[in-house]
């Protein structure tokens, strides 16, 4: 090994050699540059925050839980879109002999084998499907590795740079991923960055484009659109802030102990600042500020907060706002319902014939939807659903007859009012 020069996958294959690794394909890649090491999960997306030259870790495990969620993808097709992603080499637990596989994983390797081999991407199998203390291992390496380089070689200004843009980068993923060893050094690793977790901060949330979310990729975001990254740049420089830019979405964790009124403060500066820096490049960009977090482990969840608070502020308010959980009224009731996992459940209890009903059921739920946003008031709803009267009370006829309640009772109104505002917050 070269202690003083960046890690190749030549030289992972050396530290994971005490766990039997084999070379399967891909020989000609393994001078490549490994930077980092992420285990694939068993949802989607699959990966978190691949940025390129990583080493991608996943078991035969995972891939038949994520088979039996009906998620149809091949190890050869896992590995054609991280090698797209820029990833440096591929690791394979849970591969002993071939007597201990099924036909079907057999086959599965022989192409995913022979399509490495093509693309000149490592391989690497190991008869261990528990990845979490390799990766463990893995990214002690790497992190040894970079102190090593930053105390005893003079690199370039660009190379510095570079370097500490990296780790800020990883070090941001993982508190909004909440996939860090512990609070102290996190903490710790944070402040080697310049940023000191110890002070309270918001997460501060950009849509750039919520009327057309991007798709679910099954193992992870693409990189960031080039107005994202100018925004992020702006964001660091003008509010001290850490930003992640993503496809067309950033992620601002932002310091609040400089403003007198704290997240009402970020608000009205970043309500400012969007409008000067995106102008009319991106007339339907959406964004919220969250509520103060003041531990590393709070990150997470300020996180998923902003990010739903921004797509309900675009549904409820329009593009354009910066909005907060506190504007969006009962919608902050049914986001910790979503939290806590009992919305779903409710959602389904009140409209449960209405959402079986795969003739109707959509129609009978826009129709009620609009009458209760018209207050009940029957001759506005229908006028906005361009129906005859008599049509409308047809429909809530037969929502009613098919949830067996009372449409006029307020109670039950307000439940399916609720649970179809519910059904808004379990889509985002």
């Amino acid at each position: 090994m070269n202690a003083a020069g960046p890690v190749t996958v030549s030289e992972v294959m050396t530290v994971l050699r005490r766990w039997q690794v084999r070379l399967l394909a891909g020989e000609a890649g393994i001078a490549r540059l490994v930077t980092w090491a992420s285990t694939m999960r068993a949802r989607l997306p699959a990966f978190e925050g691949l940025q390129g030259g990583e080493i991608a870790m996943l078991g035969l495990p995972v891939l038949r839980a994520l088979h039996a969620q009906g998620i149809s993808l091949s190890l050869a097709e896992i590995i054609l879109q991280l090698d797209e992603m820029g990833v440096s080499a591929v690791v394979v637990g849970g591969v002993g002999p071939d007597e201990l596989l099924s036909p079907e994983e057999q086959q599965m390797l022989a192409e995913a084998i022979s399509l490495a081999e093509a693309n000149g991407m490592p391989l690497l199998a190991l008869p261990s499907a528990t990845l979490s203390e390799i990766e463990h291992d893995l990214i002690a390496h790497l992190m040894t590795r970079r102190d090593h380089q930053v105390q005893n070689v003079e690199p370039s200004a660009a190379d510095v740079a570079r370097l500490r843009a990296g780790l800020r980068s990883e070090a941001l993923e993982a508190l909004l991923t909440g996939t860090y060893a512990g609070e102290t050094s996190m903490r710790a690793r944070a402040f080697q960055l310049g940023y000191d977790l110890t002070r309270p901060h918001a997460l501060l949330w950009v849509d750039l484009a919520p009327q057309s979310p991007a798709p679910m990729r099954a193992l992870g975001p693409r990189g960031a659109d080039p107005m994202a990254l100018h925004l992020a740049n702006e964001l660091t420089v003008t509010l001290n802030s850490w930003a992640r830019p993503r496809e067309m979405q950033v992620a601002a964790l932002v310091p609040l102990d400089g403003m007198g009124r704290g997240a009402g403060d970020l608000v009205e500066r970043a309500s400012g600042l969007l409008a000067r820096v995106l102008g009319e490049a991106a007339e339907d960009w959406s964004a919220a500020v969250s509520e103060p977090a003041y531990q590393p482990s709070e990150v997470h969840t300020r996180a998923n907060e902003a990010r739903d608070t921004a797509k309900l502020g675009f549904l409820i308010l329009g593009p354009r706002h910066v909005v907060r959980l506190s504007d969006l009224g009962v919608y902050q009731l049914l986001l910790a319902l979503k939290e806590t996992g009992q919305l779903e459940g409710f959602v389904e209890r009140t409209l449960g014939p209405i959402l079986a009903d795969s003739r109707n059921g959509e129609r009978l739920l826009e129709t009620l939807e609009k009458y209760f946003a018209c207050n009940g008031n029957v001759q506005e709803a229908a006028r906005q659903l361009d129906l005859h009267r008599n049509s409308l009370t047809y429909r809530l006829a037969q929502a009613g007859a098919l949830l067996g309640r009372d449409l006029d009772d307020p109670e039950v109104r307000l439940a399916l009012h609720l649970a179809i505002k519910g059904r808004q917050v379990i889509a985002l």
